[in-house]
């Protein structure tokens, strides 16, 4: 008689957690579609807010060449670019603003994924090219696209070919140099 009423009690425990767990509002797909919605529509928000007529960047080099010859200078030096590269506040304030609604990522991605996302994929690349240029290096040439009008700064696409003990290779990572008001910037890195 107890092993019946034991089995009895497992079963309806059984069946409560199913139920509960079935009708958990925060894995309903609606919900989390509302939460995603709200963090997007908070995020171009604020990405509209940054909307300007000029921009100032308080950093950055005289020449688009001479932005990456030091941005890859920091990577072998350090392994990282401590100066060359736009920051997260400078890309927010700056970049985002004038890029937005041009069809990328960032015009269907909240902020806080955007920066993950970003992150990783800069690690990724810079990673590729300390690989490259650790034991030494001299850069051959960099050609460049035409300029890119992007709002109210001009983005520049680099073909970056370099000399090492290894061979010669193109470093495809480096996806744009930012002007702003005649200040250059390495600004977008990819795999």
């Amino acid at each position: 008689m107890k092993s019946k009423i034991l089995l009895y009690i497992a079963i309806f425990i059984t069946i409560n957690l199913n139920v509960c767990k079935e009708n958990d509002w925060r894995d309903d797909p609606k919900f989390q579609n509302k939460e995603q919605n709200t963090k997007l529509l908070e995020s171009q928000k604020l990405i509209l807010s940054k909307k300007k007529e000029k921009y100032v960047l308080d950093r950055g080099y005289k020449s688009k060449n001479e932005a990456i010859e030091n941005f890859l200078a920091e990577i072998k030096t350090y392994q990282f670019p401590k100066n060359s590269f736009i920051s997260w506040d400078e890309q927010l304030e700056i970049i985002f603003p004038n890029t937005y609604g041009l069809g990328t990522t960032l015009d269907h991605t909240p902020l806080d994924e955007y920066q993950k996302l970003l992150s990783s994929r800069e690690a990724v690349a810079i990673e590729s090219i300390y690989y490259m240029i650790s034991s030494g290096f001299k850069i051959e040439s960099i050609d460049w696209e035409s300029p890119r009008r992007l709002g109210q700064i001009i983005g520049h696409k680099p073909k970056v070919m370099i000399v090492t003990k290894k061979g010669k290779f193109e470093i495809t990572q480096i996806k744009m140099v930012y002007d702003v008001e005649g200040k250059f910037i390495v600004g977008v890195l990819g795999p």
